[in-house]
């Protein structure tokens, strides 16, 4: 039997040479805290979406609780009913009180635009305006004495 005598005992030759470790500790970090940017900016935007979705259909929202209660608490059919029939009837009252003060939100919510927007020059007035009509159009309850969707 022969051995061979290809096999070298010289230590491997490295095709190129790895980073300093801070270099690559570096990199780790950034790549660390980008996808911590990356997820949080993600979570706030879905957030957001759902927010303005119950916002405009809220009578789908008494339903997708009733949902997720009967998986979080194992609820029956019969639990299940009942849950879904109290949440649909107590939704719709807070909805009528949330409607009801619709009106004086809004009319806070102008006074305070117009105040702002009195003591700013034009280039910032007009970029005021814009932020206030997305707080509008985002955030406040739908009015009900405009058209708005």
């Amino acid at each position: 039997m022969t051995v061979p005598t290809d096999i070298s005992t010289s230590p491997t030759k490295r095709w190129r040479k790895a980073l300093p470790v801070w270099v690559q500790v570096i990199v780790l970090l950034v790549v660390f805290a980008s996808g911590i940017g990356v997820g949080a900016l993600s979570a706030t935007r879905y957030v957001i979406d759902r927010v303005q979705h119950y916002r405009t259909h809220p009578e789908l929202l008494p339903e997708e609780i009733t949902q997720s209660l009967a998986r979080r608490l194992r609820l029956t059919a019969e639990q299940q009913s009942e849950v879904l029939k109290i949440i649909s009837r107590r939704h719709a009252r807070i909805e009528e009180a949330r409607q009801a003060s619709a009106p004086e939100i809004h009319s806070e919510f102008d006074l305070m635009e117009q105040e702002v927007a009195a003591i700013l020059e034009k280039r910032q007035k007009e970029q005021w305006l814009a932020t206030a009509e997305w707080v509008r159009s985002s955030f406040l309850p739908l009015n009900p004495q405009t058209s708005e969707p």
